[in-house]
């Protein structure tokens, strides 16, 4: 039934159809029960479907962060590139717009997630589970770190899970004929044997003539290739909080001092809530507690967030940071026993209740005070630090070392780099632009220090700048004249080994030229991927006969071969590799199936881009 309406929804051979593998990534940030909803103006319209821009910027920002954390420091790099900036979110936009084209194919086959459903896949979740059980503290904090509500989580979760069920359907249609399989593992994994006989290029390129006038011609018609970059010689100081806290102590009375001054950070509340959807209701609950109504029995009763509300509203122990920041200031004004009025958070109404309270001891968070304390001090060294080193840097403009004495690192220095090269040191777009775009670059005077990242920065000055040109003539004459020598010497090789390799598929007894003999016996096969110039011919060669086959081939730029080839043998995979293999090709047809799909959809599709929208964020 499903597949009847898959091939009626496209108006194309079933297995045109794309396998939409979009497990969202916006599921993966987070599960949330059902709080948090917002209306804003589009990014984007699919049809007249919304995508908003709180959608659009949350997607942005969590993959800006993911890239902040994979590049770590060299992230800075790039940040700030309109290219990285511009391409990051046209992909973001893209993803949103077929993950929304998904989800209205999915509704028009009339694919749809339970609320049961909902609450089955957060509880089952490996992500909320401690100990092998569902962790409502777990799931709340997973929650409040990713910015998510209940509400907005499941709205993420269900247009998942829809998808998923679309994404099973098709899986379960497509199909390899397993003749097929069999029969491109035997290729893919063929083994062949094949022996290789060089023949050297050095002694003949020294053999080679040039002439002035080939060099020039050569010259001329390639001048483009002997373009010469902008080019820099640097000297920089790297202040770094890592060598600002070389002087850092904390002590523990330190530790115990800052304990007792802040010691509201660390109370502990066991918490419960009743959630509702609007004040009206709130209230309403509200008032029922002043009555005396049982909170557990409200919560169950009454709270959208389904799953405390079936705990009577329970969220276990919370410690701050927890939850949103209305929230928690509401429950820090309550004793144990107390419950609040309506505390609104986003777009949803709270009555919080404190079960109970405790302080966390010294010794549990002993650690993360040291940490806190070792941070703020070597931050405060880190600034005194950059301080002094600037304050010299500009008194004694000519050189870097006053500037490093008094920040006590070393002054370091590059060889000749271009933009196309930057040093991984200085890699970072505020760096590059001092260094090529701005008064430093013709030397002479240091630069104030340059941010880099967190308590990171670098004091640079040029050394030597060499500007963009061209090659003369007489600068690229040795390089012309060897290029030609080489591309001489390789034809005449080549036709040398051609010539050996004719013979041989004559004779197989046929004699080498003096010096040239075949080495050991090698197993080639086409999925290690060896040398993929000469591992294609050696796999585009054919063999007739029980006699060796032979070829002549270029191998690389320093040598020709005559490959022998002796023995080819289909590549057997057993029962589990074999399964393996085909769900690597099943894998390769759906996604072509998912590419089809989405440029079928997009083409019948009504997409219009807040262009305004987008230009207000560059």
């Amino acid at each position: 039934m499903l597949m009847e309406k898959l091939h009626d929804a496209t108006n194309s051979i079933w297995w045109k159809i794309l396998f939409a593998v979009v497990v969202l990534s916006f599921v993966a940030s987070g599960v949330a029960g059902y709080m948090f909803a917002s209306v804003d103006t589009s990014a984007a319209k699919v049809n007249g479907e919304e995508i908003s821009q709180q959608t659009f910027l949350e997607q942005y920002n969590q993959e800006y962060q993911r890239f902040s954390e994979q590049l770590g420091a060299q992230f800075a790099a790039v940040a700030d590139s309109p290219e990285f900036v511009n391409g990051l979110r046209s992909s973001i936009l893209d993803r949103l717009i077929d993950q929304e084209l998904l989800r209205q194919y999915a509704a028009e086959l009339q694919l749809d997630v339970s609320d049961s459903q909902i609450q089955q896949a957060i509880v089952t979740s490996p992500i909320f589970q401690k100990d092998g059980k569902f962790d409502n503290v777990l799931y709340q904090q997973m929650l409040s770190t990713n910015g998510l509500s209940g509400d907005r989580y499941a709205q993420y979760l269900r247009q998942g899970l829809t998808l998923q069920q679309l994404n099973d359907g098709i899986a379960r249609s497509a199909f390899t004929v397993p003749s097929q399989n069999a029969r491109a593992a035997q290729l893919f994994f063929q083994q062949r044997d094949v022996r290789l006989a060089e023949f050297p290029l050095a002694a003949t390129v020294a053999q080679q003539q040039v002439n002035e006038e080939e060099i020039s011609a050569y010259y001329n018609a390639n001048k483009a290739a002997f373009a010469v970059p902008e080019l820099v010689k640097v000297q920089y100081l790297d202040l770094t909080q890592q060598a600002a806290e070389k002087n850092v102590k904390v002590t523990d009375v330190e530790i115990a001092q800052y304990y007792q001054d802040n010691k509201a950070q660390y109370m502990t509340q066991h918490l419960a809530h009743i959630q509702l959807p609007t004040e009206q209701e709130a209230q309403a609950v509200y008032a029922d507690l002043q009555k005396g109504e049982s909170f557990a029995a409200l919560a169950k009763l009454y709270s959208s967030d389904k799953i405390s509300g079936a705990n009577g509203g329970d969220l276990d122990w919370v410690v701050a940071g927890m939850m949103p920041p209305q929230f928690e200031a509401a429950a820090r004004e309550l004793k144990a026993g107390e419950y609040s009025q309506p505390v609104k958070v986003d777009n949803a109404y709270h009555i919080i209740k404190v079960e109970d309270e405790k302080f966390l001891p010294l010794e549990q968070v002993k650690n993360d005070i040291a940490a806190k304390l070792r941070s703020e001090l070597s931050a405060k060294e880190f600034y005194a630090m950059e301080k002094q080193a600037n304050e010299k840097a500009f008194e004694q403009p000519d050189s870097l070392q006053a500037a490093a004495q008094a920040a006590g690192v070393t002054v370091q220095e590059t060889g000749d780099f271009s933009r196309n090269d930057i040093p991984a040191a200085l890699n970072y777009g505020n760096v590059v632009s001092a260094l090529f775009d701005s008064e430093l670059t013709q030397g002479g005077t240091n630069s104030e220090a340059i941010n880099v990242g967190d308590q990171h920065s670098l004091i640079v000055r040029v050394v030597e700048h060499k500007p963009e040109g061209v090659k003369t003539l007489d600068e690229a004459k040795d390089e012309i004249a060897q290029y030609l020598k080489q591309q001489k010497a390789e034809k005449i090789v080549l036709a040398q080994a051609e010539k050996v390799a004719q013979a041989l598929n004559q004779n197989s007894n046929a004699a080498l030229p003096n010096g040239i003999k075949f080495g050991e016996k090698e197993q080639w096969v086409y999925a290690e991927n060896k040398v993929p110039q000469l591992r294609d011919v050696i796999f585009s060669m054919q063999k007739t006969s029980d006699k060796p086959a032979y070829m002549a081939a270029k191998n690389g730029d320093n040598s020709v071969v005559v490959i022998e080839l002796s023995n080819i043998k289909d590549g057997a995979l057993d029962g589990e590799q074999l399964q393996a293999f085909n769900a690597q090709l099943t894998q390769a047809q759906q996604a072509e199936l998912q590419q089809a799909l989405l440029q079928a959809l997009r083409a019948k599709a009504k997409i219009e881009i807040n262009q305004q929208f987008l230009a207000q964020e560059e």
